[in-house]
């Protein structure tokens, strides 16, 4: 089955992004994590999903029901798919690590990461 956007960039990207965040999704493989990040950007927006487009016409997708984040390139080229993490939901014993590998970010909620991202 073709996808509905050009995928991520490469297969090492794809590769990349499955290691880092496939487990998020319970995607077996790189494949089902790529149409996963396929389907959430590429495919007709839910209503419940919140989106923006910033100026350089990357479209950015946030779902608040299951979390999933996702950007796409104006090619139509998946740049990211993740769960955002704020660093203060987690334990202080983790917090510092993981803040300071990227693994979360520093805002109240995801919503509140989501339309900062969109002011990029």
């Amino acid at each position: 089955m073709p996808l509905n956007t050009k995928g991520f960039e490469s297969i090492a990207e794809l590769r990349h992004h499955f290691q880092k965040h496939g487990e998020d999704f319970g995607a077996s493989n790189a494949n089902e994590y790529e149409r996963m990040a396929d389907e959430f950007l590429g495919l007709e927006k839910p209503e419940t999903v919140h989106e923006c487009v910033r100026g350089s016409g990357s479209r950015l997708r946030y779902d608040p029901m299951t979390d999933a984040f996702g950007v796409i390139d104006q090619t139509r080229v998946i740049q990211t798919f993740f769960k955002p993490v704020p660093c203060s939901s987690l334990p202080g014993s983790v917090r510092e690590a993981q803040r300071i590998t990227g693994r979360c970010h520093r805002y109240a909620n995801n919503l509140v990461y989501f339309k900062a991202e969109c002011k990029k």
